[in-house]
């Protein structure tokens, strides 16, 4: 009987080590396999962060020429929709700009032309692509010349930039109200230098009141005053000395010319 409690006891002592041989091997299995989904893990983030950044590069890339495919280009609105073709087109264009805003410009000024959008019932803009920055600029700063006529001209910008200076406009118009001299570039806002940054100074017939000085002020600025004056004097009278001694020193014959003098004189 003692023996069958003594095999019984050594079977459950067995039965217990197996169970917490398999309660350690679960453990290291659960260790091991979240170790590896944590190296997995990291190893994902890390590849998303660099095609992240490469993706940011390559947008940058993509803005920047989008942005210099765009640099020639104008927008044209009003013109009506007559045109037979690209050189009618062209040639309605072309007609206008030389017209309304006296500036020469034939069909070799322009690179390309186009309608924007879909036709329908309302009018559709026309893209330019001009052959020079240097004519763009002369039509942007002639464009006023279209007030009284139907036509007028934009710089031709991505959905996305026209959308962010339509957000940025109104924080320009808010800085002009407060007086400060502000203009959009592209898509960020330019403050201008003005000294009249106070809009109560900005004002027509308001002038700037000097501060008053108190009598110590006075008193130090006038001394201040006399030392400069008399350091000026002092520096002037040293500079006219050395000039003249320069001045008689290269007149002055060395002793070899005096004997070379004496010599052809006897």
């Amino acid at each position: 009987m003692e023996e069958i409690k003594s095999i019984l006891k050594s079977m459950q002592e067995a039965i217990n080590q197996q169970k917490r041989d398999m309660q350690d091997m679960k453990e290291d299995i659960k260790e091991t396999i979240n170790r590896s989904i944590n190296e997995k893990f990291r190893e994902l983030e890390n590849q998303n962060k660099i095609l992240e950044e490469k993706l940011e590069v390559q947008i940058s890339k993509l803005n920047t020429l989008e942005r210099n495919s765009r640099r020639k280009n104008l927008l044209i609105f009003g013109i009506e929709e007559n045109e037979q073709g690209y050189w009618d087109l062209e040639k309605s264009v072309v007609g206008i700009i030389d017209k309304y805003l006296d500036i020469k410009c034939d069909k070799n000024s322009i690179e390309y032309i186009r309608r924007l959008g879909k036709k329908g019932e309302k009018t559709r803009p026309i893209v330019i692509t001009l052959a020079t920055m240097g004519l763009k600029i002369k039509i942007l700063k002639q464009k006023k010349k279209f007030e009284s006529t139907p036509y007028y001209v934009k710089e031709d910008f991505p959905l996305e930039i026209l959308n962010k200076r339509k957000e940025l406009q109104k924080e320009v118009n808010t800085e002009r109200e407060k007086g400060r001299l502000a203009i959009l570039k592209y898509d960020k806002i330019i403050f201008l230098n003005n000294k009249n940054t106070d809009p109560e100074r900005s004002r027509p017939g308001k002038k700037k009141r000097n501060l008053s000085s108190s009598p110590e002020s006075i008193e130090e600025n006038r001394n201040t005053n006399i030392l400069r004056k008399a350091a000026k004097k002092v520096n002037k009278n040293n500079h006219i000395e050395k000039y003249l001694t320069k001045a008689i020193n290269s007149k002055r014959p060395s002793l070899e010319e005096a004997t070379i003098s004496l010599n052809i004189a006897e």
